[in-house]
């Protein structure tokens, strides 16, 4: 590999058209998404049929709490874990784990192993939500990574963004499976009303358990293999297999002097390290913060989504008498309709602009036209609640959610996949969705407990997305760059190569020496008089001397090679010098 190039594998993965095997990846990784949004966002739908069911009508505040933000927190170990797994022992192994887990715990999420009571019912669905959770956190860094590294530059932002916007169709899954479900028994006695939220909860194990097969056969991404594993060939015959290119076979350099004077791997710097910080720790910032803000707006009003339109009279409160079942399907069918008209909209036109447009560009407008609509909401907070204002209310909420997507609730995903090297690209990405859903958590317990101060959380919402702005600027934009170049992984190569080459001119002149001095030695053991031992001496300290100080040249300053020639040619004109004296004493 030349010094100033990437390695071919991965230059021809820059440039290679779009193929079907791209949209495979997307399909198998955006099933897994699939599965995450509808798994999430379900629960708001059922929460109050199992509060009608197992507490005679909306259930306790802390049940009802508990059950909604369980599996956010399941999310955060789970993408720390993984993300740090993911970067340790390779995407594609750690990726089949996640989506065991998450068809396990979405079955068992359906079961209460014990007594039927609302205590020990609820116990048990939490305990599986939360390793849903765990699942869930996992697949969102390995997700994204995997597309990533293995889409062009041209239209690597469209394909991350479509893998992510497979979360808007399991929004609109949940909606409608709810509904389906909720007018199969909407007739049906009290104890069959239970069967609901089992059946919609169980029902997110089967996407994710029809695309096992097909995520286990993809193959380690190229810029794993090649990057962290170190095997070019290995990612040359991956990618040649699935994408049906040729690829050129690098051109191995052989430097078998690189660890006479530094050892192999010491010039990459680790996560966290002083290196790290200069180079990455604003953007890691960067990342956290705007994620954070973002989970802190979109789950609290996602998931409340139902509480909401019922403090503004959208929909009856569940302590009303009537039917519960035909509230959950006019409830299930507002929010179908968010899903549709704001909601995936949204991550189409995320899609469609992301690569023109630009991601910060795109997270810029998203935080300001959240702000702008959230305001909306908040200052005419009382008109809102009037019937006839109640249908403004909805569109406004709508166009909040569209511009979540159509801003950062997609481009916070797809950056931290694209800024970060590849050995802790998927560790980075795992530590900003944490960060985000820790956010998610603190936004969903806020209105938990707080949801009778609406209009105040409405403007606690407009500060998280003024911060989102401000945190936006720290970060770069990556629109049509390869990932090597983004990352500074390119020049990192380059460096590496460049460090290669100037320690091979030091040990040449380093060896030129170290003759001298067999020479010298030989012959003062055939003539003992004819070589005074002080210019023996005096070699060896030399000797030791330049070989100490090269080695802090090298590992310190990073010559250049013009420097090492320079180093290289004074020691061998030292070595020549006493040579000529040996010879003509």
């Amino acid at each position: 590999m030349a010094g100033n190039q990437q390695p071919r594998v991965l230059q021809a993965l820059d440039v290679a058209r779009t193929q079907w095997y791209h949209f495979t990846a997307i399909a198998i990784a955006g099933m897994g998404f699939f599965t995450d949004a509808y798994d999430l966002f379900s629960i708001s739908l059922v929460v109050d049929v199992i509060g009608h069911r197992y507490y005679g009508g909306q259930p306790p505040r802390g049940v009802s709490a508990a059950i909604s933000v369980i599996a956010l927190c399941g999310t955060v170990p789970g993408q720390l874990v993984f993300g740090w797994l993911g970067d340790k022992m390779g995407r594609k192994r750690i990726y089949g784990y996640t989506l065991i887990l998450m068809v396990v715990c979405s079955l068992a999420s359906g079961f209460s192993f014990s007594k039927r009571t609302g205590k020990s019912v609820v116990t048990v669905l939490c305990f599986f939500r939360f390793w849903l959770g765990v699942s869930i956190g996992g697949d969102y860094p390995l997700s994204a990574t995997i597309m990533s590294e293995y889409a062009n530059k041209k239209t690597r932002g469209a394909f991350i963004a479509a893998v992510f916007a497979m979360q808007g169709f399991g929004n609109l899954a949940a909606g409608i499976v709810t509904m389906i479900t909720s007018k199969a028994f909407e007739k049906a006695s009290p104890n069959d009303i239970d069967y609901v939220w089992r059946i919609v909860l169980m029902i997110g194990a089967i996407p994710a358990l029809l695309t096992y097969y097909w995520r286990m056969q993809m193959p380690e991404t190229a810029r794993y293999t090649v990057l962290v594993a170190k095997n070019a060939e290995q990612a040359t015959s991956d990618m040649e297999r699935v994408l049906s290119m040729n690829i050129v076979p690098e051109e191995v350099e052989q430097a078998p002097l690189d660890d006479v004077l530094v050892g192999e791997g010491e010039d990459q710097y680790g996560l966290f390290s002083t290196e790290f910080c200069r180079l990455h720790g604003i953007h890691l910032i960067g990342t956290t913060v705007c994620w954070f803000v973002l989970d802190v707006t979109f789950y609290s009003l996602n998931i409340f989504m139902l509480d909401i339109f019922t403090i503004f009279g959208v929909l009856p409160s569940p302590e009303e008498p009537g039917n519960q079942v035909t509230r959950m399907i006019r409830a299930t069918g507002l929010h179908t309709a968010v899903a549709l008209c704001g909601t995936l909209p949204g991550y189409f036109f995320a899609v469609a602009f992301i690569d023109r447009v630009g991601r910060i560009k795109i997270q810029l407008l998203g935080f300001t036209m959240m702000t702008v609509f959230t305001l909306c909401l908040a200052i005419p907070y009382d008109q809102w609640q009037k019937p006839k204002y109640r249908v403004g209310f909805i569109i406004m909420l709508g166009f909040t959610f569209f511009f979540a997507n159509f801003g950062p609730n997609t481009t916070t995903f797809i950056l931290p996949a694209e800024i970060f090297p590849a050995r802790m690209r998927s560790t980075c990405h795992g530590i900003s969705g944490a960060a985000g859903k820790v956010g998610a958590i603190i936004g969903v317990l806020a209105f938990s407990f707080m949801g009778t101060h609406f209009k105040a959380l409405l403007f606690v919402l407009v500060g998280c997305n003024l911060v989102g702005i401000m945190f936006t600027l720290l970060l770069p934009e990556t629109k049509g760059k390869s990932l090597e170049e983004i990352t500074g992984e390119k020049e990192e190569n380059e460096r590496s190569n460049l460090d290669s080459k100037t320690r091979h001119c030091i040990f040449l002149g380093y060896g030129e020496i170290n003759q001298t001095i067999e020479d010298i030695v030989q012959k003062r053991e055939k003539f003992p008089e004819s070589i005074p031992i002080e210019l023996t001496n005096k070699l060896k300290r030399m000797m030791q001397k330049m070989c100490k100080m090269t080695h802090i040249v090298v590992q310190v300053v990073k010559m250049t090679p013009n420097k090492s020639m320079k180093i290289q040619k004074k020691m061998i004109m030292i070595s020549r010098k006493h040579q000529h004296q040996i010879v003509h004493r």
